[in-house]
């Protein structure tokens, strides 16, 4: 950094790098004046040159070669966005070994090899940014590691993907199932090709993995936390939702239990009228419990072009202050630095309710013969809902339970789903 002027290296020119070409070229006066910083982006490459993004660039500063960038010693910050684990990884721990600085918006890289990234940051004295790995403009890496730092955090309840709540949301309100709300999605924009990294939690999980290690520290593992998406829902879970007070929303939750944290990504019944219940669309929603703050809700789009070139420019303005002011004495990173493996719980010891459906046929006995089987697992019923949607002689009964033990709940469906009068396998979701 030469004269207050920092030097960017940006690899992947897609969506996101798009956004933050246009943030830098549109906003660059209005940094400077907030910061006495002048951020010169000073290469970018990507493979594919040729395709209009909406900006323009000096041919000058466009590359095809990764190198041109990593070897380049007067770039100060390599902003990785090109997604994905390799080459991602190798490229940002070759730019930390060349003494660069590093901003990522990749969370699947920071929650799988987090640890090992800022080990070897601190070794070569940069910084690592991350801020748009979580809630896209949401600030919410920010507000665990630094804002809120005093706090022991008893939860976290979240919407961190905006595909899934997007198609929840629309078939909330619209009607339409799963399959075709979906293709609707794609055609927005809103869903990838290949979508199973948001509809089956896994991208939710990713990001729920980072706000483990940040609220609770200690080494997590994206495979210990439970992961359930939400290919199964219909729209008959839809409108008995509805008729019952409550909506169905794709949720990250994290509950500190004494020295443990349950961990979790599934669909789960929310009260209507409660705030998250009413974040819908490409949305997100983080409400955190602190022992000091209480309760803190964080609302904002959680993907998206120029939300998430935000979070970004964010991460490079204050890695930049740091260059600035530290003059070369780097300000530890106290992330991911916990070698003791954080404890999650089984999920089979979580209390909680339940809805349950049942698809059965429509004769006497059938429900005192579920009710029994519930009860021998110390599951005790709420209420019972039996509408005459009767087709062949089927029928749906849903079940509201009080608190009961998943595993208790799993081995009660198991025997349940062998009933012969049980036609199809049990829906279960939990009412959080």
């Amino acid at each position: 950094m030469k004269n207050g002027k920092i030097k960017i290296g940006l690899a992947g020119f897609g969506t996101i790098g798009t956004g933050l070409v246009r943030t830098i070229q549109e906003k660059k006066g209005l940094l400077k004046q907030r910061t006495g910083m002048d951020l010169e982006l000073s290469r970018v490459a990507d493979l594919d040159l040729k395709r209009d993004r909406g900006v323009k660039l000096p041919s000058s500063v466009l590359t095809r070669d990764i190198n041109a960038i990593l070897d380049d010693d007067s770039i100060d910050i390599f902003v990785e966005l090109m997604g994905g684990l390799h080459p991602a990884k190798e490229f940002i721990i070759k730019a930390m070994k060349k003494g660069k600085s590093v901003v990522t918006a990749n969370k699947a890289l920071i929650a799988s090899h987090g640890a090992e990234i800022f080990r070897i940051a601190a070794k070569n004295g940069v910084y690592v940014g991350f801020e748009a790995s979580v809630g896209g403009g949401i600030p919410i890496i920010n507000a665990l590691s630094n804002s809120l730092i005093a706090n022991r955090f008893l939860s976290i309840s979240a919407i961190i993907n905006g595909t899934s709540n997007y198609i929840l949301s629309k078939m909330t309100r619209e009607g339409g199932e799963f399959q075709d709300v979906l293709e609707e999605a794609k055609k927005h924009g809103y869903a990838e090709a290949d979508p199973s990294l948001d509809v089956d939690g896994i991208d939710a999980a990713h990001k729920l993995t980072i706000l483990l290690v940040l609220a609770y520290g200690g080494s997590v593992s994206t495979k210990n936390i439970y992961v359930e998406g939400i290919r199964h829902i219909t729209q008959i879970d839809i409108k008995f939702a509805d008729e019952l007070g409550y909506v169905i929303k794709q949720l990250a939750i994290a509950k500190g239990e004494g020295n443990a944290v349950s961990a979790r990504v599934h669909p789960a019944m929310v009260a209507k009228g409660t705030i998250i219940s009413m974040i819908n669309d490409v949305y997100n929603g983080i409400h955190i419990i602190g022992d000091s703050v209480g309760s803190q809700l964080f609302v904002g789009k959680g993907a998206g072009m120029m939300p998430t070139a935000s979070a970004v420019v964010s991460d490079i303005v204050d890695i930049s202050k740091k260059l600035k002011h530290t003059h070369g004495a780097l300000l530890k990173q106290n992330i991911f630095t916990d070698k003791n493996d954080l404890k999650i719980i089984d999920i089979g010891t979580i209390k909680t309710r339940y809805y349950l459906r049942f698809t059965v046929l429509d004769k006497p006995g059938v429900l005192a013969s579920i009710a029994k089987v519930l009860g021998m697992h110390s599951i005790s019923i709420e209420s019972v809902k039996q509408k005459g949607r009767v087709v062949e002689n089927i029928v749906p009964i849903v079940i509201m339970t009080h608190t009961a033990l998943e595993a208790n709940l799993a081995k009660a469906l198991g025997i349940i789903d062998r009933l012969r009068v049980v036609k199809e396998k049990t829906k279960f979701i939990i009412i959080e």
